[in-house]
């Protein structure tokens, strides 16, 4: 029994020190119950709510936005991480406040992401002590911490990453059977269903690998089947994230995010910050440190090599050293309102190099390396390790004490308030909806293009006049707009249309609306009361897709469930 004892407190250690660590770095905002408004908050915040409104309702719209934004009904959770987002949904009916929601998820977001980088050093050997060093050195660093700081949704894609750079390591190192069609597709589906530029990131890390994996392998026939057995299986388990994609953007020209100077947004050296675009001159150091070893052992170390070499070449390419931006975005200005952030290659850029370093220590701790060797280097890994975790506190030190001010309520009403007056703010879910107005051009639909600034101007004249209408959610999903009008004229309503709404003014059904630039519809009221319906109507071809999609998922659990249920019994 004692022995038992002794073998469960070693394998809970590494697991209770990563999550003290995690509770000591959130501390500040735990203790004085400070809400952090970033830039991205309000942006999730609303599209989490509307779910957790649809859910206390019963009214559903997969598409139409009805509570939230507005009440436009513009499309966004369809066409980002859709069932992500009901989980959220779903979180809002748990934890009352942003407070708590932002608490709970940030401390789920920093201890899976960590287990998964903890797991992934100790699936290639790693010592255990080093394995939790690059575990906390993970989550802050680059886009983990980024979603504490300011609610970036990167960082739910890096949360999973590791998890598929254990896949990664199958497929070089798994001679017998290279691809776990399970293991793989789950990995790629959840990152596909939290965040979409994660999902093209991580398949530009597959290709070279499965390549290299393919080339090894003997039977070259199974690595085919099982590589199909992924494909079908993902295209399952993404079907309502694609499904979604399709429906809109095959009939709709859809508005692409604010453009940003690229340049501005290259990683690049800080001596006080480590997420997101910052790096500090020790971390860049042991980096680059890793890619000279791996480089110079790349013959005995290949797997080594392979990992390095990649994270590393997304590094540099998300850097200010290697690729003038500036041109770039000169050359092809859609990139701007499509990929923003060159810094968001940090997402597989990092975790890439960090699995280099577990490589590295695995295999000197194997080969019994000099013991001054072995101390520097760990040394000066714990060192990295500790400044980042003191740059995520200072940003939550920062923040509660109303000193962040790239964090803050006046970021994203550009007004000053003072911190008690955020805190009172944040504790009623809808108080953030009354008090700012969100007019980001994202997923608008348009009849012509124009760029973003333009777009923005034409969303926030018709949001001007929102108040004058009554909105109403119906239980079919639609939402109604009720006014008095004192004469007949001509008005521009604060709705959105897409080519698969159908509005119906005054009871009447329209075939044809005119529209503005923005998809605004455009009526004549007559005198006295009036009334419009506007209604998604989404094809049947995406609900049995859906449908396809929720019972995929439904398989997916109970297999793990039943593989944990036999493993338990054993």
């Amino acid at each position: 029994m004692k022995k038992l004892k002794e073998k469960y407190f070693r394998e809970l250690l590494p697991y209770s020190l990563i999550f003290l660590v995690i509770i000591a770095t959130l501390y500040v905002q735990i203790a004085v119950h400070s809400t952090n408004m970033g830039a991205d908050n309000y942006f999730h915040f609303a599209r989490f709510y509307d779910i957790k409104a649809q859910l206390m309702t019963g009214k559903f719209n997969w598409f139409q936005t009805n509570f939230t934004f507005e009440q436009t009904g513009k499309v966004i959770n369809a066409l980002y991480g859709p069932l992500f987002a009901y989980l959220n949904g779903m979180l809002l009916l748990v934890a009352k406040t942003w407070y708590q929601y932002e608490v709970i998820t940030n401390i789920l977001l920093n201890f899976i992401a960590a287990i998964g980088m903890y797991k992934l050093a100790q699936k290639v050997k790693a010592p255990k002590n080093v394995s939790v060093i690059l575990a906390l050195l993970y989550i802050n660093t680059g886009m983990i911490p980024s979603w504490i700081e300011g609610m970036n949704f990167s960082a739910w894609g890096g949360v999973f990453i590791p998890y598929l750079l254990i896949q990664v390591v199958n497929l070089l190192e798994d001679k017998e059977k290279p691809i776990h069609v399970v293991g793989l597709m789950t990995c790629i589906s959840l990152i596909a269903n939290t965040h979409l530029l994660s999902t093209l990131l991580i398949v530009l890390v597959l290709a070279p690998v499965v390549l290299i994996s393919f080339i090894k392998t003997q039977d070259k026939k199974s690595f085919i089947i099982d590589l199909l057995k992924v494909a079908v299986g993902t295209i399952i388990l993404t079907a309502s994230v694609w499904g979604g994609l399709l429906v809109i953007y095959s009939q709709n020209t859809i508005a692409t995010p604010y453009s940003v100077n690229m340049g501005m947004f290259t990683i690049h050296l800080s001596h006080f910050q480590a997420f997101r675009q910052f790096i500090f001159p020790s971390a860049l150091l042991l980096f680059t440190g890793q890619f000279i070893y791996a480089v110079l052992h790349c013959k005995k170390q290949f797997n080594n090599f392979v990992v390095t070499f990649i994270g590393y070449c997304f590094l540099l390419i998300g850097s200010k050293w290697f690729l003038d931006w500036n041109w770039i975005q000169m050359k092809l200005p859609i990139i701007s309102g499509i990929f923003q952030f060159p810094f968001r290659l940090t997402s597989v850029a990092y975790p890439l190099i960090l699995l280099g370093l577990a490589y590295t220590f695995a295999t000197n701790a194997k080969q019994k390396k000099s013991y001054k060797e072995w101390n520097y280097a760990v040394i000066f890994s714990i060192f990295v390790m500790v400044q980042a975790c003191f740059s995520t506190y200072k940003v939550v030190l920062d923040t509660a004490q109303g000193q962040n001010g790239e964090n803050s309520i006046s970021l994203v009403t550009q007004m000053r308030y003072s911190p008690d007056y955020v805190k009172k703010w944040t504790q009623s879910q809808t108080g953030i909806f009354d008090l700012y107005e969100n007019a980001q051009p994202d997923y608008l639909p348009l009849n012509k293009k124009m760029p973003s600034r333009v777009v923005v101007e034409k969303y926030r004249a018709i949001l001007a006049v929102r108040k004058k209408y009554q909105h109403i959610v119906n239980r079919d999903g639609s939402l109604t707009l009720r006014w008095r009008a004192k004469k007949q004229k001509k008005v521009t309503l604060p709705l959105v249309m897409y080519k698969q709404s159908r509005l119906i003014v005054n009871g009447k059904k329209k075939n044809k609306i005119n529209q503005n630039d923005i998809g605004a519809p455009i009526i004549v009221q007559k005198k006295g009361e009036n009334t419009v319906n506007l209604k998604f109507m989404v094809p049947l071809w995406f609900n049995i897709l859906l449908a396809i999609n929720i019972l995929g998922w439904i398989v997916l659990i109970g297999y793990y469930a039943r593989k944990k249920y036999l493993i338990a019994k054993k």
